[in-house]
Order: C-alpha cells, then structure tokens, then sequence
C-alpha cells in the first residue's frame, strides 16, 4: 500500500492541490484510494473551500467525512494552542481508528498535515510524530519563492531526525506573476543541494482548469515517482 503524508514548508503553499493531485493520479493508475485530514482548522464544517472535502472528493468522495476529518477546529491555530485555548484534549486513538479504517481496502492514502511538519498537536506530538506512528512516506511541498530554499532544507532536515522517508519535494508556483530571479533559480538549486530526493515543479494552474489537466502536467513533471509502489527507492 502507498502511504503519503504531506506537509508545507509554510502555510498556504498548495498542500491540498497537490494532495489531490497524487490521488487523480493513483486513481488514474487504477488504485483504490483515500484521502484524510486528520485535523483540519480554520474552517467552519459546512466550508465548501474544506480541504478534507477536497481530498475526500479527488479520492472519490466514497467516505464518511467524520472519517477523512475525525477533528475539525474552527479557529486558525496549531491544534494543541486551540485545544489548550478551550481545555481539550487531542484524542489521539480516534485519529489512529480514522486513519486504519481509510486503509481497509485501499491501495493507496494520502494524508495532508496543517501547516508544516513541525506544528503540535499536542505538548509533545507533532505532525512528524503522527506521520511516522503511521509509517507515511512525506511528500514536502514547498512555494516557489524566495525563502524556499531555506524553509525546504529546514523541513528535508526535520523529516530525516524524526526517520521520515522523502519520497519527493515539489515546488510549487504558487502565483500567476512573472518570476523573479529566486522563483527562476530555486529549482536548479534545490535539486542539486538535495539530491538524491526528487525535486519535482509544478506551475500555476488557473482553479477552472479540470484535473485532468493537472494530472498530465503532473505526469510530465516526473509525479510518477510519488505514488510508485513503495518497494521502489526512496531517500
């Protein structure tokens, strides 16, 4: 089974088009998949802009939405300061039942963090935690900007502390602007200070343009290797 987790180098930086990207792919190859959000915040349930219903949909919109987000959080923080805001207490166990019901059956899950890899869910849990108790191969997308040479090498570091294996790095354009000299650099840069991982880019793709535009774009970009079986490399 194809296990992904997938986490940003910052906040909004394209995690959940991505997300649902590696799941039109897999799909396309003829995988039965699923997409969760463990833990989403900032949004109200009835949200049509939810990235749980995002990735629920691209993977075929078959689950129960209590599943692909057995916690919903309405204010825009890390899930351990909301929860410590109104006295809760992350119940880890409902997560772990969430995410091994998803997997029956499946060929393949992608699991989308909030923000970056190092976010808390709890005083001493964070997404680099939850990721490797559920044994996830990371997927780290990064914002072709500037600063992303060095936010991308911070979370690449991060993932090999915490025994994460990365399966792939894609740069995102995250603007329909003209690139300046850092959005025209990072690519080659990052390839060569990460290799062997895969360093994948990914345009700006206008929001009315159907998927399966995406998934070709993505094809051409090298994709294949995020959701190769996973008894192929990875770094």
């Amino acid at each position: 089974m194809i296990r992904l987790g997938i986490t940003g180098t910052e906040t909004s930086v394209g995690k959940t088009y991505v997300g649902t990207v590696l799941l039109g792919l897999m799909r396309r190859r003829g995988m039965r998949v699923a997409g969760m959000k463990p833990i989403e915040t900032g949004v109200k349930a009835d949200d049509p802009a939810s990235d749980a219903l995002r990735l629920r949909d691209a993977a075929g919109a078959e689950d129960s939405i209590d599943l692909v987000r057995p916690l919903l959080l309405t204010e825009p923080l890390a899930p351990w300061v909301t929860l410590s805001r109104s006295g809760g207490v992350l119940d880890l166990n409902a997560l772990d039942v969430a995410y091994r019901s998803l997997c029956e059956g499946r060929d393949g899950i992608v699991v989308e963090g909030a923000g970056g890899l190092l976010v808390p869910l709890t005083r001493d849990l964070a997404w680099d935690g939850l990721f490797v108790g559920w044994d996830l191969d990371l997927v780290i997308v990064a914002g072709n900007r500037l600063g992303a040479l060095n936010h991308t090498m911070l979370t690449v570091r991060a993932a090999h502390d915490a025994g994460l294996r990365v399966r792939g790095v894609v740069l995102n354009n995250v603007s329909p602007d003209r690139p300046g000299i850092a959005e025209r650099t990072n690519l080659e840069a990052l390839a060569e200070l990460l290799e062997p991982i895969p360093v994948l880019p990914f345009p700006w793709i206008r929001k009315d343009r159907p998927l399966d535009y995406a998934l070709d774009i993505a094809d051409e970009n090298g994709f294949a290797t995020l959701v190769a079986d996973r008894s192929r490399p990875a770094v």
